[in-house]
């Protein structure tokens, strides 16, 4: 299903319709919206939407495969640097926390729950991108003296288990913590249980740097408004 769809540039409506649904359905869930309601808050025709999206349920799935697809772009680009393995481990969660702080446990359970089909093909996607990256980042990880040396099999096996089992929709909607919270918890207990001393000293600094940025980023913005 998923596989027919391809990044393409988009008109100023289509854009417009996509990034507002994605905003309000990763925050609410979509389920309970339609897309009467989604042309009223936009304050186009409902024609419009349907010009670009035959039912909420190929909207829902253009929102998920552009994510994926974007996601994936960034990764590899990391991928491609120089940086040591560390580094590139503290990009790659900043920007799967940066993404999580816009989802919702509604979103998750709307996906799993309404659009069975959908859900399994995200959690191919997520499996595939969890082995062909961490694969690489074993690798060079234990080239560098940043990672212990574990059977790269066992260290995959471990984190796709214990994602799927964190990022369930029952899992989210059950915990006290929100979206963002249960994937910084379980990467960092995932991640000090395979870097080395060497490693876990540099991932301490290169969290903190990457604080510091945060924080400089955000006084400058509120310092702007």
């Amino acid at each position: 299903m998923m596989n027919n769809l391809h990044p393409e540039e988009l008109s100023k409506d289509n854009e417009r319709i996509l990034r507002y649904a994605q905003d309000k359905f990763q925050k609410e869930g979509f389920y309970k919206t339609s897309m009467d309601e989604l042309a009223r808050e936009l304050q186009i025709s409902k024609k419009t939407i349907y010009k670009y999206y035959a039912s909420k349920d190929k909207l829902v799935e253009h929102i998920v495969m552009d994510k994926m697809m974007c996601d994936s772009n960034k990764i590899s680009e990391f991928l491609k640097t120089d940086d040591n393995v560390v580094i590139k481990f503290v990009k790659i969660l900043n920007l799967n926390r940066e993404r999580f702080l816009c989802m919702s446990e509604k979103w998750f359970r709307d996906l799993q729950i309404h659009t069975p089909q959908l859900w399994s093909e995200m959690d191919k996607f997520k499996i595939q991108m969890i082995e062909e990256t961490m694969k690489k980042l074993i690798e060079q990880g234990k080239k560098e003296k940043l990672i212990e040396n574990y059977p790269v099999e066992i260290i995959i096996t471990c984190m796709i288990s214990t994602v799927k089992a964190v990022l369930n929709a029952d899992f989210m909607m059950n915990s006290k913590l929100n979206v963002k919270e249960l994937f910084s918890y379980t990467m960092e207990l995932l991640l000090n249980g395979i870097l080395t001393e060497k490693g876990k000293k540099l991932y301490e600094k290169e969290k903190n740097n990457l604080a510091n940025q945060i924080g400089k980023i955000n006084l400058s913005q509120n310092n702007y408004n």
